[in-house]
């Protein structure tokens, strides 16, 4: 149940992206090309047409991958320090050179590379803390939070990895196990977090869109 309302809430948001586009700042486009990917991804996968041996883990591990550098190169941008996006992407290609060794040497090309999901999500949620240490000490007098585009995307985001963390920490362990609670988990911690992450995303197209709008 919880795909099906994410899917449709994902269709919805890139729509919402594409109706508001050309006013989006342009880091933030690059979330709505990363939308386009997504509904085809997720569309191709629900017909079962990413199957490679029996699994869609290689395919999985690649959306990982891609998703990691949008969301590394998004919450870079949005923190204005000096030589600060030079040391997030040092740090982001050395998680990726580790996930590419192991693809390849570790946990291999056909299974679902947990240990390079947990990482990527640690890094994101690290750059998030640090996004929102450096607003709420610099933030100007009479910032609404709620429709600052930056704090909205973070927040979604923040939700989004998180409910990702849990759900690959607990993977391992549960599902090789076979455990009926991780099929429970499986289904709804990530659902609930995709879904957090469109409303949020919405609602920052939209408060990009009527910011621009007024400066027109």
């Amino acid at each position: 149940m919880f795909f099906k309302i994410y899917y449709v809430t994902l269709i919805i948001t890139f729509g919402f992206g594409l109706y508001t586009f050309k006013s989006l700042d342009k880091n933030f486009k690059w979330f709505v090309r990363y939308l386009g990917f997504a509904v085809i991804y997720e569309s191709l996968s629900m017909w079962d047409l990413l199957l490679f041996h029996n699994t869609d883990s290689s395919c999985a591990n690649f959306q990982e991958m891609v998703e990691f550098c949008l969301f590394t190169f998004y919450m870079a941008s949005i923190v204005k320090k000096a030589n600060y996006k030079r040391k997030v992407y040092i740090g982001a290609a050395i998680i990726l050179l580790f996930a590419c060794i192991n693809m390849i040497f570790i946990q291999g090309f056909w299974k679902l590379n947990t240990i390079s999901e947990i990482l990527y999500c640690l890094f994101i949620l690290t750059l998030i803390c640090i996004y929102y240490y450096h607003l709420f000490d610099e933030a100007p007098d009479g910032l609404i939070l709620l429709k600052h585009t930056p704090f909205l995307v973070a927040t979604g985001s923040f939700f989004y990895i998180t409910g990702k963390f849990l759900f690959y920490s607990c993977f391992s362990f549960m599902a090789y196990k076979n455990n009926y609670h991780f099929y429970i988990l499986a289904s709804t911690i990530p659902g609930i977090a995709n879904i957090l992450l469109n409303i949020l995303l919405i609602t920052a197209f939209l408060c990009s869109f009527k910011t621009n709008k007024l400066s027109l």
